[in-house]
């Protein structure tokens, strides 16, 4: 209870006033802040809330499509300044937000690993490159913010990229080691200690 009370006290403080224009004020704490936040609470939301439980993988699938391609619809250009100058549409975005991270929640497990570790790489190509856009842009690429804020934006972009990489990266070669220190072949199965213990004591019963 005191963790749903509080989750709910978050989301409430990240889109009311003062913490949501102040957020807004600056490309790096609207893209890079907020968003990956809200998505976060979303998450958390639907981890709390286990009422809705996806069982197909397919429909697993949909679900995590909507919440990488609503994370990577806020990140274009318009999209971010059309955010900070209308305000139904900032709204749109704060629930746009917490559904993706739901989303992600109820559809990621029950994926199998090689489709996580797709969508990851998607995810993390569509950030990457718009950091690049963003890190080398010498004209203002989003009205609402300038030329410094737009290459600070894309250097934190990058730099937030590169570490979630090296994360997954790692958490991909764990699991896999583990995969295959589990996996038995023909070969080990037949020098088991166990499996040559049992064919002993038959032989012996025989």
């Amino acid at each position: 209870m005191i963790r749903r009370a509080s989750l709910l006290i978050a989301v409430v403080a990240m889109v009311s006033p003062p913490l949501d224009p102040y957020l807004d004020g600056s490309m790096s704490g609207h893209m890079l802040l907020q968003m990956p936040l809200l998505a976060l609470l979303g998450y958390a939301a639907g981890r709390l809330w286990p009422g809705f439980r996806i069982r197909a993988s397919s429909h697993g699938v949909a679900a995590v499509l909507f919440g990488v391609g609503s994370l990577v619809f806020w990140m274009l250009p318009r999209s971010l300044d059309t955010a900070v100058t209308v305000a139904w549409v900032d709204q749109v975005m704060h629930l746009n937000m917490l559904t993706a991270g739901w989303f992600l929640a109820v559809g990621l497990p029950c994926l199998p690993f090689h489709t996580k570790v797709a969508f990851g790489v998607y995810a993390l190509a569509m950030a990457l490159a718009a950091g690049v856009v963003y890190v080398t842009a010498v004209v203002p690429v989003c009205a609402n913010y300038s030329v410094q804020q737009q290459n600070e934006a894309g250097a934190l972009l990058l730099w937030a990229g590169g570490v979630v990489f090296v994360i997954l990266l790692a958490r991909s070669v764990f699991l896999l080691s583990r995969i295959a220190a589990t996996s038995v072949t023909p070969t080990q199965a037949s020098d088991h200690p166990v499996r040559v213990h049992g064919a002993l004591g038959a032989d012996a019963d025989g």
